[in-house]
């Protein structure tokens, strides 16, 4: 079936729903109204009008249930076929999105093994500088201490300056490795930024592959249909011969053969016996 005729039946059926919507109030009228008779004991019994109208209704309620379900079968075919006309499109489009976003991926990565290193190096440097601080502060107080202990006035004094030095000097890293804090805080959140992005790429990137996969399986889909209707062809011809040596046919009893879409239904012996049935001898002897 083609789209328009899909189009077109949608259509009608749309209108029919509308038109029996719209009737069903006028049928329950006349259903209520239709005339009654009686019973020789004087009970009201149905009469033919009332039958009538009460079957005239059921048929149109019964019509609008199953219309739901018939459009349901028509928007899959439309859909169906809307995607086959895509599936090129979709395919090209597809495996360029992949490319793009195999590329940005990559630009990423790179980025963020860089930043990564970066931040591996400020980290190490900012502790390095602190421990060196604190080492210096702990060698001039140690000097003190065995300058005090040994009576050394000299020395004492020599190194109460060098404890003085180590103090500037490490509430002077201690500033730097504040700030190279802050930088850190800020790597880290671009690194989250850049994870985030990654992630998402890489998500793009699926999605791309899947929908070209998808492309692909509608159209090889389409060729294993059109393989299995050969198949119904010689299978219809062989109980064809079995019915014409006065057989039974009995061949294919357990042939159930897939097929895909909307349009095709799985290949069983009973579809091939009814073709079987329509083959002549003249047709069996010249094919």
């Amino acid at each position: 079936m083609k789209m328009n005729e899909l189009k077109n039946q949608r259509a009608s059926l749309v209108a029919e729903r509308e038109t029996i919507e719209k009737s069903i109030p006028v049928l329950e009228a006349e259903w209520r109204n239709a005339p009654s008779n009686y019973s020789p004991n004087g009970n009201m019994i149905g009469s033919p009008e009332g039958c009538e109208a009460m079957e005239r209704l059921s048929s149109a309620n019964s019509r609008l249930r199953a219309i739901p379900y018939e459009l349901e079968r028509t928007e899959t075919k439309i859909a169906y076929l809307e995607r086959m006309e895509q599936v090129d499109e979709i395919k090209t489009k597809s495996i360029q999105a992949m490319s793009e976003t195999a590329a940005e991926v990559e630009a990423l990565e790179r980025t963020q093994s860089h930043l990564n290193e970066r931040l591996l190096t400020i980290q190490t440097d900012a502790e390095q500088s602190l421990e060196k601080a604190q080492q210096a502060e702990r060698d001039a107080a140690s000097l003190y201490a065995r300058s005090l202990a040994s009576g050394d006035s000299e020395g004492e004094k020599a190194a109460n300056g060098e404890i003085q030095k180590a103090a500037k000097q490490l509430a002077s890293t201690d500033e730097h490795v504040r700030r190279q804090e802050l930088i850190l805080v800020a790597l880290q959140a671009e690194l989250d930024s850049l994870e985030t992005q990654i992630s998402n790429a890489k998500q793009r990137a699926d999605d791309a592959k899947n929908a070209a996969l998808s492309a692909v399986g509608l159209t090889l889909d389409e060729e294993w249909n059109a393989v299995t209707d050969q198949l119904i062809a010689i299978g219809a011809r062989i109980i064809a011969v079995s019915y014409q040596k006065g057989g039974s046919g009995y061949g294919f009893s357990k042939l159930d053969v897939p097929r895909f879409g909307p349009f095709h239904s799985d290949i069983r012996r009973e579809e091939l016996a009814a073709a079987a049935r329509n083959i002549t001898l003249e047709e069996l002897l010249t094919a």
